[in-house]
């Protein structure tokens, strides 16, 4: 390794809610990694078990006890315990690789990065563990015709990539601190790992890339941000709800094709939602209120959309 490696702190944040029977395989897999300099913070959000107990087993990671405020608050908290050059977030059902953060910080100090991700095996909720990004739609051009690792992304194609999707959850991506613009944002229910490298890419010209080694697992529950939920509520929550944050939060970095994709998402979505609400639940007061605010982000669109559906 290069020799500032060795004067580059990274801090690992854990956010955790009453996993008190996972966090330890999160704590020993950041005390694990083969990079020796590294700060590990866990945010307990208000667990009613014996979560501090566990982590107090643990003398040299940070313990920070917060009143319970959802993932984006404990992780934000963890960021302002952290002294680290380099920021990563562990789920704290997640376990990294033990070389997870040196082959990370070694490409973003080579590469001179804002972030890198990479891939990860996916526990399936049959049971089946996948290589995530072999199957994953919007990075196939990239995959299929590129070779090298890491993968650096030309600026449009990095923007491009995450208006249309979040291909790093919190647990595959490692940030330069300078890079942040602000904290992750608890505005938004599920999206808060997504809006916080939007936030840095729209800020400015980043740079990003993507390790094809798989470095980390990701596991499957019924607590999970995302995974834990079922379709309606993650169409209602994450593509219709966080995707009109996103649109707030970013009207003014937008360029008009850039907002009709997130608008196309949203309306989209909320079409979808209605016609699910009559298959899986009887939510259609919600999910026709839902139909209605989304023409209003684009009423051309809307119509051009529903129009499509109409014709399928």
């Amino acid at each position: 390794m290069a020799e500032t490696h060795n004067k580059a702190l990274v801090s690992v944040i854990i956010p955790t809610y009453n996993r008190a029977n996972l966090v330890s395989r999160a704590i020993e897999s950041a005390l694990g990694q083969t990079y020796p300099h590294k700060q590990i913070i866990v945010v307990d959000d208000g667990s009613s078990d014996n979560t501090s107990d566990v982590v107090r087993h643990y003398p040299d990671v940070v313990y920070v006890y917060r009143p319970n405020g959802g993932q984006a608050a404990a992780r934000s908290t963890g960021l302002e315990k952290a002294t680290g050059v380099y920021i990563a977030s562990l789920d704290s059902d997640d376990i990294w690789e033990p070389e997870f953060l040196e082959k990370c910080i070694d490409a973003l100090e080579n590469m001179r990065l804002d972030f890198v991700f990479v891939n990860w095996y996916q526990q399936m909720p049959d049971g089946r563990v996948i290589d995530y990004f072999s199957e994953f739609q919007y990075l196939t051009a990239f995959w299929t015709t590129r070779t090298a690792s890491p993968m650096l992304f030309t600026y449009p194609e990095l923007r491009r990539l995450y208006l249309e999707c979040c291909p790093s959850p919190s647990s595959s991506v490692v940030i330069r601190r300078k890079s942040f613009v602000g904290a992750w944002n608890d505005r938004v229910h599920v999206a808060d790992d997504w809006c916080l490298l939007l936030d840095i890419i729209l800020a400015k010209e980043a740079k990003g890339a993507l390790i094809r080694e798989k470095l980390w697992h990701k596991s499957v529950s019924d607590d999970n941000v995302y995974d834990g939920r079922d379709k309606y509520e993650v169409m209602k929550l994450l593509y219709i709800e966080d995707t009109r944050e996103m649109l707030r939060r970013y009207a003014g970095q937008l360029t008009k094709s850039e907002a009709r994709l997130l608008q196309q998402r949203c309306i989209d979505n909320s079409y979808q939602l209605l016609k699910l609400s009559s298959i899986i639940r009887m939510h259609y007061i919600q999910s026709f209120g839902k139909l209605v605010s989304a023409f209003w982000l684009n009423p051309v669109l809307f119509v051009q959309v529903g129009l499509q559906k109409a014709r399928k």
